[in-house]
C-alpha cells in the first residue's frame, strides 16, 4: 500500500513537471568569461536536480564507507547474540526433555557468549548434576558469583537444592539460612529449608518453618499437618525418658494439633510406658470422642487408670455406636479381666474372635482359661450385653 502511494505521487509530480515545461518559454543565461552559456529553464532545473541527487548519492557512499567497519561489527554481534539465544532455547528444551548432555553443551555455548549468564549457568549446573559431574557442576555455580548480587538468591537456592539431592544436608542448611535473611518471604527457599531441617532432625525450627510456609501458601493444610505430626512425634520420642519433659512437650503442642489421632497415639504410648496411665487415658478418651480410631481403642486397653470400672463403662458406651468392632470388644475383655470379671471378659473375647480372629485375642483366651480354671467357660460366640453389671463374677 505504501509503495502504491509513492508510485502515484511520483507519477503526478512527473506529469506536472512535463506540463509546466511544455508551456514555459523561459531560458537561463550563464556568463563565465570568455564563455556564454544559454539553456532553457526546463533543462537547467532538470540538471540542477540531477546534480543534487548525484551529490547526495556520493555523500551517502562516503558515509557508508566510513561506517562500514562498525556496521560489520554490529552485524557480527547481532549474529552472535542470535546464535547464543538459540543455544539457550535449545538447552532449556533439552533439559526439560531429559537430554542433559545436550542441555549442558548448549547452555555452555550461550554462557560463553554472555547471553543471560545467570540462567545459563544454572541450566548448565543442573544438567551436570544430573550426569553426576559434581566438580563440573560446582564450576558452573561458581560463575554465578561473578554475575552480581541480583543472582545471589538464585545461586543459593540452586546450590542448596543440589546439595540436598547429594545428601549434604548440613552445607545446604547453612546456605538456606542466608537465603532466609536475603528473602524472608521466599517460598522456594523456605521449602528447601524445611527439607534440610527435617533431614537433620531440627524439629523445633522445622515447626517454625512449617508455620511460615502455611502462612505464605507454600504448603497445603494436609501437608502442614503431616509435617507437624512428624515433628511433634519425634520431640515426644526424644523426651520420653522423663515424666516432666514428656508432659512439657505435650502441653506445648497446640490444641488443634493434639487431636490428631497418630500424635495422640504416640503421646499415650510414651505415657503408658512411663506409668502415666491417667494422663494417657484422658488423651485417648478426648481424642476418641472427636474421631474414632481402632488403634487408639487398642491402646486404651493398656491404660491402668485409677477407676477401671469407669473405663469399662466408657468403653461400653462406645460399644453402642460400634457394636461390631473387634478391637473394642477385645479391649473390653482386657479391662474386665483386670477387674476379675471373668465371665464378662470371656463373652467380650468370644465376640471379638468371632468377628475377627487375632493372635492377641487367642493369647488372651488362653490366659483367661488359665485364670478361670476348668469348667468355668461361658458360651462362645455370644454378643455381650453392654450393661456394666452383666456377667460380673
Amino acid at each position: 500500500m505504501k509503495s502504491l502511494l509513492w508510485f502515484l505521487t511520483l507519477s503526478i509530480l512527473a506529469t506536472a513537471i512535463a506540463l509546466s515545461v511544455g508551456f514555459n518559454t523561459g531560458y537561463v543565461l550563464i556568463v563565465v568569461s570568455p564563455w556564454r552559456i544559454e539553456v532553457s529553464l526546463a533543462v537547467f532545473v532538470i540538471g540542477l536536480v540531477l546534480v543534487m541527487l548525484a551529490l547526495y548519492g556520493f555523500s551517502r557512499l562516503i558515509y557508508t564507507t566510513v561506517n562500514l567497519p562498525s556496521r560489520i561489527q554490529a552485524y557480527r554481534l547481532r549474529r552472535t547474540r542470535n546464535r547464543a539465544r538459540s543455544a539457550l532455547y535449545q538447552g532449556l528444551t533439552a533439559y526439560f526433555e531429559g537430554n542433559f548432555r545436550k542441555a549442558e553443551r548448549q547452555a555452555e555455548i550461550a554462557l560463553e557468549a554472555n547471553e543471560s549468564p545467570a540462567l545459563c549457568a544454572v541450566v548448565a549446573a543442573r544438567s551436570a548434576h544430573e550426569q553426576r559431574l559434581f566438580e563440573v557442576r560446582d564450576r558452573y555455580l561458581d560463575r554465578l558469583n561473578h554475575v552480581g548480587p541480583e543472582a545471589r538468591l538464585m545461586h543459593i537456592n540452586t546450590r542448596a537444592e543440589l546439595l540436598l539431592d547429594e545428601k549434604r544436608h548440613a552445607e545446604a542448611l547453612d546456605l538456606l539460612r542466608e537465603a532466609h535473611l536475603l528473602a524472608p518471604k521466599h517460598v522456594r527457599a523456605h521449602q528447601l529449608l524445611l527439607r534440610a531441617q527435617l533431614a537433620l532432625s531440627a524439629w523445633k525450627p522445622a515447626l517454625e518453618t512449617v508455620d511460615l510456609l502455611e502462612h505464605l501458601n507454600g504448603l497445603d493444610p494436609a501437608q502442614a499437618l503431616r509435617y507437624r505430626r512428624t515433628a511433634w512425634q519425634q520431640l515426644l520420642r526424644l523426651n520420653a525418658h522423663q515424666d516432666s519433659e514428656l508432659m512439657g512437650v505435650w502441653r506445648s503442642i497446640p490444641s488443634s494439633v493434639r487431636l490428631d489421632n497418630a500424635l495422640a497415639h504416640s503421646a499415650a504410648s510414651h505415657m503408658i510406658h512411663l506409668g502415666l496411665h491417667q494422663e494417657a487415658q484422658a488423651i485417648l478418651e478426648r481424642t476418641l470422642e472427636k474421631k474414632w480410631d481402632s488403634s487408639l481403642v487398642a491402646l486404651y486397653g493398656e491404660c491402668e487408670g485409677e477407676s477401671p470400672l469407669s473405663q469399662i463403662e466408657k468403653a461400653e458406651r462406645w460399644l453402642r455406636d460400634h457394636p461390631d468392632n473387634a478391637v473394642l470388644l477385645l479391649t473390653l475383655a482386657k479391662l474386665c479381666m483386670r477387674q476379675s470379671l471373668w465371665g464378662k471378659a470371656q463373652s467380650y473375647l468370644d465376640a471379638s474372635l468371632f468377628i475377627e480372629p487375632s493372635p492377641e485375642g487367642l493369647q488372651l483366651k488362653q490366659a483367661l482359661s488359665e485364670k478361670m480354671g476348668p469348667g468355668r467357660t461361658a458360651p462362645s460366640r455370644v454378643m455381650p450385653d453392654p450393661d456394666p453389671e452383666y456377667g460380673a463374677a
